[in-house]
């Protein structure tokens, strides 16, 4: 088999489960760390599979523009019609949670009621607008990044006008209603193939800051470990729900990734007191969280690992047998 899988990222440490199962199965691979890699657009790109792992928190690990490098690369490899997992599209939403919220709402999917402010005084002023806790986030996300709770506009205006306020990496934070579930805890439904994998219950009983579903005593756990709204990969609050329906609003998800190139993602909900489903972040660069997955027969990376060779393979109009 002379083509292979391209695994396009910026962080050697988020492949390492990917790497395993790929080599488990014997397929042929090569990791492109675009910090690492330059791209000659007059080239014609390799035949393969090309699966893009770049995430909205790159600039935490001192990769600032790799979003937008990526987006390049992409580019390049969608006009040369190569066969892209989680394609330029994919990767628009990944960065951006005003976007994701839009394409959302489209679809018939509830987000939270969301202020978009571009410095400190909309921040500021677009406070009023919430008369109960309200939280903000980073626009361009990942690792709970800009993430905390206010219990009132006199708890922000100290946070902002405070040495400790963050603007997000786009100069764009979000203000947004506070949802309280009873119980505290958030699901997270995981897809590859554009299609249902499992779903996991998160424990959120400690509360909303920086990573709620994180126990306290880990919250100096390297930063490399983080991963979107909450930590997938680390803790012991992550329970794969058994016999998970693939019910409506799993139905409206699959929808909205393949209409937007995704492929391969995580997207979080929480439901309120009164029953109501809000959907409030989508993770195209998912990882998993190994205690969770210990008893079940479904691996996520194992998955992945698969569905990447299927593609691959019918590049030869061959099929694969998991």
């Amino acid at each position: 088999m002379k083509n292979k899988i391209y695994i396009i990222h910026e962080n050697d440490e988020w492949i390492e489960p990917l790497r395993k199962e790929l080599q488990n199965i014997n397929a042929p691979f090569e990791e492109w760390h675009l910090g690492k890699r330059n791209i000659d657009h007059l080239d014609k790109p390799p035949q393969g599979v090309f699966y893009n792992r770049m995430s909205a928190s790159s600039h935490t690990r001192g990769h600032r523009y790799a979003p937008e490098y990526t987006a390049v690369v992409l580019n390049w490899l969608e006009k040369n019609k190569r066969r892209v997992i989680n394609n330029s599209r994919a990767l628009n939403l990944e960065v951006s949670k005003s976007l994701q919220y839009k394409e959302l709402e489209s679809f018939g999917i509830k987000t939270p009621k969301t202020i978009y402010c571009n410095n400190k005084e909309s921040i500021i002023k677009s406070a009023n607008i919430f008369p109960k806790p309200f939280i903000t986030k980073h626009n361009r996300g990942g690792k709970g990044l800009g993430v905390k709770l206010f219990n009132n506009k006199k708890e922000l205006d100290s946070h902002v006008s405070s040495k400790d306020f963050e603007p997000s990496i786009d100069g764009i934070t979000l203000l947004q209603d506070y949802i309280e579930a009873t119980p505290k805890v958030i699901t997270r439904v995981e897809f590859v193939n554009s299609e249902l994998l499992y779903a996991v219950e998160v424990d959120a009983s400690d509360g909303f800051e920086l990573c709620p579903a994180c126990p306290e005593d880990l919250i100096d756990v390297p930063e490399t470990q983080f991963f979107g709204e909450y930590c997938p990969t680390i803790g012991n609050k992550f329970r794969i729900i058994k016999n998970f329906k693939r019910n409506e609003i799993v139905k409206k998800y699959e929808k909205f990734i393949k209409a937007n190139g995704i492929e391969i993602a995580g997207i979080e909900y929480i439901v309120d007191k009164k029953g109501m489903i809000y959907t409030y972040d989508v993770n195209t660069n998912t990882n998993y969280n190994s205690q969770a997955e210990r008893n079940s027969k479904i691996k996520g990376m194992k998955s992945i690992a698969e569905f990447l060779k299927n593609e691959l393979l019918s590049l030869s109009n061959i099929k694969v047998v998991a």
